[in-house]
């Protein structure tokens, strides 16, 4: 197997008496989307800097491809981050922020301006190259944000709530450039917002109250054998039996045979489906029975 891109172990930090992170764990794959997730303040922003090498430890190791980026500039520069406030230079315009972020990571004044030109039309921002940052509305300051922070080709990008000022139309086409542009490189989504993590995701850490609680594959953690059934009637004819449905009006059979298997069999014995599909939980199911059994 190979070596996670970044990892963070039996990492501890404290801000004087208060213990932000409690000898937490992370390790995150790569390429693809992998989601941090927990509530506000629980420790995503802290991790995200003790992965930064911005933070002092009191305990634990962290690694960016197997370099400690607080102490290896190169591990570093193999990171691009996007905080929760998205500082770019407000008397600039767009594309002078992203050409002076570029030129920051080394690169010429003309491959600067094409790699920031590439990233401004991925995010549909090429229109507003030319206009100030003071200018923009605050859906299009945050994607011309997001469009910065992927102008650098870095293997990992992390993400601090990247979506959390936009507006639901503005948040979904920005989902949609995310899960794109996280199809050759790592990224690292730090969110609350776990509808959108389910969406996104393929691999999902949660901490709560400074501790990792939960890690693994979102299919692993959000699934469970059988299906979940719906029916004109309420009710389901199955193998001999009539099945009543659960408070959430679905009937949910178990340890079943393959969708196209299980759902001929109950067309055959007369059932008016207008519900099929797998059975399982969504994430923020997950996390509420979690932090339940962790302490409120």
């Amino acid at each position: 197997m190979a070596e996670p891109a970044v990892r963070l172990r039996e990492v501890t930090v404290d801000y004087g008496a208060v213990r932000a992170l409690d000898r937490f764990g992370l390790e995150v794959p790569g390429p693809g989307v992998h989601g941090l997730l927990g509530r506000n303040g629980a420790g995503k922003t802290t991790a995200i800097r003790a992965l930064a090498g911005l933070l002092h430890l009191s305990s634990g190791t962290v690694e960016v491809f197997g370099a400690d980026p607080g102490v290896d500039f190169r591990a570093k520069r193999r990171l691009s981050i996007l905080f929760s406030e998205d500082g770019l230079a407000t008397s600039l315009t767009v594309m002078e922020n992203l050409v002076l972020w570029c030129g920051l990571y080394g690169f010429s004044a003309g491959d600067a301006r094409e790699k920031a030109m590439a990233s401004l039309e991925a995010f549909g921002m090429k229109g507003k190259a030319e206009e100030p940052v003071k200018s923009l509305s605050t859906g299009n300051r945050r994607v011309a944000a997001l469009a910065r922070v992927f102008a650098i080709p870095t293997e990992v990008v992390i993400l601090d709530e990247p979506t959390s000022s936009l507006d639901p139309v503005k948040a979904a086409e920005v989902r949609s450039m995310i899960r794109g542009a996280a199809a050759d490189r790592t990224v690292l989504l730090s969110t609350h917002n776990l509808s959108e993590a389910q969406s996104l995701c393929d691999t999902v850490t949660m901490v709560h109250l400074g501790k990792r609680v939960l890690s693994g594959e979102l299919s692993a953690l959000t699934g469970s054998p059988g299906y979940a059934v719906k029916t004109e009637d309420g009710r389901l004819r199955f193998r001999g039996g009539v099945l009543a449905p659960g408070p959430d009006g679905f009937v949910h059979l178990k340890e079943c045979p393959s969708p196209p298997e299980v759902l001929a069999e109950l067309v055959r014995e007369g059932n008016r489906i207008t519900e099929f599909r797998p059975a399982g939980k969504d994430l923020e199911e997950v996390f509420l029975g979690l932090a339940g059994e962790a302490g409120t």
